[in-house]
């Protein structure tokens, strides 16, 4: 992994996680820094319904394509998706922001996600994010209100 210098992330406007300036900072962030995207091994394309939102209408949809092999994330639903997970914001921004996977677990146990279709793709999809970038995660912190 190259040098990471922390200053790059100075200066950076904080939105709202998923609200839809964060998703055009999130798409914009690798290139405006010089960092590679997001790429993920496993092909996935899941829906996902996330209730609890600071903002806008309630549920929020929102989809993870990884078919081309890079992560894209985007507000709506795609077509022929191989699962659908429903699960709250703060619990969503957990898991994507701050990589805790032990809340995702909790979550999961007390029946606040639920997950229809491949559940084995999420699990491949949650093995990548487990080893992802720690650049990334520190880029999803600070563009992350």
């Amino acid at each position: 992994m190259e040098s990471f210098d922390p200053e790059i992330l100075e200066g950076l406007a904080k939105h709202e996680f998923l609200s839809q300036a964060w998703l055009e900072e999130f798409d914009n962030l690798t290139s405006r820094l010089g960092i590679e995207p997001i790429s993920v091994s496993v092909p996935l394309r899941m829906n996902q319904l996330i209730s609890g939102t600071p903002f806008g209408p309630e549920p929020i949809t929102a989809h993870i394509d990884t078919t081309s092999g890079i992560l894209e994330i985007g507000l709506g639903l795609v077509d022929e998706a191989d699962l659908t997970i429903t699960i709250d914001y703060e619990t969503a921004k957990a898991m994507f922001v701050d990589m805790d996977p032990q809340r995702a677990v909790e979550a999961f146990l007390a029946g606040r996600v639920t997950v229809n279709g491949d559940i084995t793709k999420l699990l491949g999809l949650a093995q990548v994010f487990a080893t992802r970038d720690e650049r990334v995660t520190a880029i999803l912190r600070a563009i992350t209100s």
